[in-house]
């Protein structure tokens, strides 16, 4: 009896042979897509959650983080510094929440390289090795204000926080600031 192969036969035959191959060769890991729409609609309630969370966050848009100003019975304002970079559009903002309360506030901006003349100034070097003036903010860090009181920011152009704050009890005694360009004193220039 003689066994004739058959089309059939030899389409089996070949369809072992790939599976065979297929089971030798490491077939990689299937990836999952990164963003899905199941993932992308947690990611925005989480997102909105967040900022309704801020949004109705009590005393946040009302309360700047630098400073915080408390009202008293007697008139008087007590002025905490949280943050000594209190920036020069927060010093305005503070001036205008100050003159409800009849005190006044003086912003200045002194051009780049000077100081108000009388100013004790910090000498030490830059990155070049060059003398230049450090500044050190001359403040308390709680400030009690009474109606009639100037409050007075100096800043430098270059700077992005007051270097100096005074206070004064009425706008005649504000010293006006002369601007100069520091000199180091004869101790600190060796």
């Amino acid at each position: 009896m003689t066994t004739r192969t058959t089309f059939e036969d030899r389409l089996l035959v070949e369809l072992q042979g790939e599976i065979e191959r297929r089971e030798s060769v490491p077939v990689p890991a299937t990836r999952r897509a990164l963003l899905t729409g199941r993932r992308l609609a947690l990611a925005a309630g989480v997102c909105a959650a967040a900022g309704l969370a801020v949004v109705l966050s009590p005393g946040t848009p009302a309360q700047s983080p630098a400073y915080a100003v408390e009202r008293h019975d007697d008139g008087t304002v007590t002025l905490t510094v949280k943050d000594q970079d209190i920036g020069v559009e927060e010093q305005r903002e503070l001036a205008r929440k100050l003159s409800r309360n009849g005190i006044e506030m003086d912003v200045q901006i002194l051009r780049p390289g000077y100081v108000c003349k009388g100013d004790p100034v910090l000498w030490g070097a830059n990155e070049q090795g060059e003398r230049v003036p450090l500044f050190v903010l001359q403040w308390s860090r709680k400030i009690t204000l009474h109606r009639g009181n100037v409050l007075v920011f100096l800043n430098l152009n270059d700077r992005t926080e007051p270097y100096r704050v005074y206070v004064y009890p009425t706008e005649a005694d504000v010293e006006p600031c002369v601007p100069v360009k520091p000199t180091p004193n004869r101790s600190q220039r060796a």
